[in-house]
C-alpha cells in the first residue's frame, strides 16, 4: 500500500479550495473570475485596502494586468481607486460597500461549505488546526 505524501494531500486540499470558492462564487450570485475574487479578498483583508502593486503581487500578477483588472472592478462598482495619499506614484484600491456585499456574501457562503465539508470528517485537534494556520501563514506570504 503506497502512502500519500504531505505535498499530495496538500495538492488534493489546494484543488477541493478552489472548487468550494468557485462553487460560493455560483451560489452566491456573483460573477467573478477567480483573480477578481483574489483581488476582492486582498483589497478588504486590511482597512487601508491595497495599492495596485500589492494586488499584483498577491494575485502573482505583473502590474499592467492588475491595473486592469482593478479597472474592470471600477467599472462594475466593486472597487474604488485614487492615488496613495502617502504616494501619489501609488494608486491605492479601497472596497466600495457593494465590494465589501458581494465579498462578505461569498466568504459567509464559502464558510457555510467548509462547515459542511468538515462535519464529514473527523475534526481537528488543536495541534493540527495551528500547523494548518502556519501552512496557511507560509502560503500566502510564499515564505
Amino acid at each position: 500500500m503506497s502512502s500519500i505524501s504531505s505535498v499530495d494531500a496538500l495538492e488534493s486540499l489546494a484543488v477541493g479550495a478552489v472548487a468550494i470558492t468557485t462553487l460560493a462564487l455560483a451560489q452566491a450570485g456573483v460573477e467573478l473570475t477567480f483573480a477578481q475574487w483574489r483581488a476582492l479578498m486582498v483589497i478588504g483583508d486590511g482597512p487601508d485596502g491595497a495599492t495596485v502593486s500589492e494586488i499584483a503581487e498577491q494575485i502573482g500578477s505583473a502590474m499592467s494586468p492588475a491595473s486592469r483588472l482593478v479597472a474592470r472592478m471600477r467599472d462594475r462598482d466593486l472597487v474604488q481607486a485614487e492615488k496613495d495619499a502617502r504616494d501619489h506614484r501609488a494608486t491605492r484600491v479601497h472596497l466600495t460597500a457593494r465590494g465589501s456585499e458581494v465579498r462578505e456574501r461569498v466568504v459567509a457562503r464559502r464558510r457555510e461549505l467548509l462547515e459542511a465539508a468538515m462535519g464529514r470528517c473527523a475534526p481537528l485537534s488543536p495541534d493540527l488546526t495551528r500547523a494548518c494556520m502556519e501552512l496557511a501563514t507560509a502560503l500566502r506570504t510564499r515564505s
